[in-house]
């Protein structure tokens, strides 16, 4: 416990330091000038940390979570350097919406956490009869899939939630939910909104159709499940979910989701939903 305690406390002195640097005498410098120099500069302050403490595989695991809170960098940009990788602006507002929409309506709204959309989400799967809405932000979900296991343990619950509120303090929603959109799995091997649109609609991720971005949305709550291919009709009911909770939520109007639902969704097995 000690050693814990001790490494914890090494590591969070060296990260202040680095965070409390005398700021007064910057100079006007460019973005990104500014942010590659700060980039060197923590860099050099994370070595000077590692080269006192033990390897890392030795650190309790308390200690490797703390640690990866402040470098969340090093595993989200090698996943940003994905040839696969599409720009948010490259993906159709109704796909963000879609999702946004099923998953976690409040999103730009709220902050990493939202404990009183859980009590809301448990009420209204209770009056639904069925699981319309998840407690867990968009963010939670990333820092789960991303960072942690999936255990449903206490332990992992108060990490995510920690990782949850330094990711937004680190990256802005938009960049929060492209990140979400290009690592989810959706089924059918397809992890990214690129291979997902490739698999189902043969297609890039900018060309999707409402109908189409309502299908994919619906597939992180049971990518295996909902897999249309495999499962047509309940993919079929948890699409036509998607388009009335965008339609609840304002994001369609209740005629464009009646529209949609109507449309047939070809996929590229030549099935069509």
């Amino acid at each position: 416990m000690m050693k814990t305690i001790f490494l914890i406390a090494i590591l969070f002195m060296g990260m202040q330091a680095f965070d409390d640097k005398d700021t007064t005498q910057e100079k006007q410098v460019p973005p990104q000038e500014k942010a590659r120099v700060e980039q060197h500069q923590k860099d050099a302050v994370k070595s000077i940390i590692l080269s006192v403490l033990p390897p890392q595989e030795e650190w309790p695991a308390p200690v490797q979570k703390f640690f990866l809170a402040f470098n969340m960098e090093e595993v989200i940009n090698p996943l940003r350097e994905n040839p696969e990788w599409v720009e948010l602006e490259d993906i159709p507002k109704n796909m963000q919406n879609a999702l946004i929409a099923i998953e976690d309506h409040e999103f730009y709204e709220h902050g990493a956490l939202a404990p009183e959309s859980i009590l809301r989400a448990m009420l209204a799967n209770i009056t639904e009869g069925e699981i319309t809405q998840g407690g867990s932000t968009l963010t939670q979900q990333f820092v789960k899939n991303t960072f942690l296991t999936h255990e449903q343990t206490m332990e992992r619950k108060i990490e995510e939630a920690i990782l949850s509120v330094m990711l937004e303090e680190k990256y802005e929603k938009t960049e929060i939910l492209e990140m979400y959109l290009n690592t989810t799995y959706f089924g059918a091997g397809a992890t990214g909104i690129h291979q997902a649109s490739k698999a189902y609609f043969g297609k890039h991720a900018s060309r999707l159709t409402l109908p189409e971005a309502a299908v994919i949305a619906a597939l992180p709550y049971a990518p295996s499940t909902l897999n249309p291919f495999e499962n047509p009709v309940e993919c079929k009911q948890r699409q036509m979910l998607v388009l009335n909770t965008m339609a609840k939520h304002g994001f369609i109007t209740q005629d464009e989701a009646d529209e949609a639902k109507a449309e047939y969704v070809y996929l590229s097995n030549g099935a069509r939903l």
